[in-house]
């Protein structure tokens, strides 16, 4: 592997080769150095937001120090983490007053790319943080699905599926947060019902007894037959009396009626009515 340009002998960099090569291509200007972490702040372009447990990290910071430099860019006087939000939050933990740090400059939509590249190479992202901030790249930054599928090494189609799920609803994705739902297939299935309270059924199900993707297909499928026109419904025929204190409502078996046979079927009722065969009209 060709060696990586402005590292230095000393460090060993567990960084997958491609994020580090691609920062090397964009620019050479890099410096690498102990930064104070008073003086590093956050991403704002961070996809993650689950930063899960970092107390192990912290304590083998506390036995080891931070053996993998994070990546930053500066930032209006300060340092902004590029890559390694987690590591610095574990050396704060750990009580470091300065971490190892890679410096590049460069703009905010490369800071998101890069971002993105680094969590998906570790599968750091849950689903939704993975959603949204492909959803910024293609509609913030321009970046189509296709390029954005070249820049994270993955195909148009799954770039297309997973920007789908930031389409769900806010009250969705938090409950299928709270439930611990990744899987992709799943939630894809789950956000082409739609309907809010027909996904949120569903998520009450699998809470109860859980079920693959294949159910909530089965239930798509269904919904869209019963959406479909009958081409077979039963004629009806409605008449209601000019003070309508009377509705009648007549639906009939077959396809067409003719207007003979209506009247025929009408005077054989009224004719019930006088004679008595018919009692007692209720309600």
């Amino acid at each position: 592997m060709a060696k990586k340009i402005g590292l230095p002998e000393s460090i060993k960099m567990k960084h997958d080769h491609h994020l580090v090569d691609e920062l090397s291509r964009r620019s050479r200007t890099c410096v690498i150095r102990y930064i104070p972490l008073e003086r590093i702040v956050a991403g704002a372009q961070q996809p993650r937001s689950d930063f899960g447990d970092i107390e192990a990290l912290a304590a083998s910071i506390r036995e080891k120090g931070v053996i993998e430099p994070i990546i930053l860019r500066p930032r209006d006087g300060r340092f902004e983490i590029i890559a390694g939000e987690r590591r610095f939050r574990a050396a704060k933990m750990a009580g470091l007053s300065e971490i190892p740090g890679i410096e590049y400059d460069i703009q905010d939509n490369e800071a998101l790319e890069l971002s993105i590249v680094e969590n998906a190479q570790r599968k750091d992202l849950n689903p939704f943080e993975m959603a949204f901030s492909l959803k910024s790249l293609n509609e913030i930054y321009g970046y189509t699905h296709e390029e954005i599928a070249k820049k994270i090494g993955s195909s148009r189609v799954s770039i297309t599926e997973m920007i789908r799920l930031s389409d769900m609803p806010p009250q969705v994705i938090s409950r299928c947060q709270e439930m611990g739902i990744e899987s992709k297939t799943f939630l894809l299935e789950l956000v082409k019902l739609e309907d809010v309270d027909q996904m949120m059924f569903v998520l009450d199900q699998y809470a109860l007894s859980p079920f693959s993707r294949d159910a909530i297909k089965e239930i798509r499928q269904n919904k869209t037959k019963k959406s479909e026109p009958d081409t077979k419904k039963t004629p009806r025929f409605k008449f209601v009396a000019p003070d309508k204190s009377v509705k009648i409502d007549f639906r009939f078996r077959e396809g067409e009626i003719s207007r003979d046979r209506l009247i025929s079927t009408l005077q054989t009722l009224l004719d019930d009515l006088i004679t008595g065969r018919i009692k007692n009209l209720k309600a």
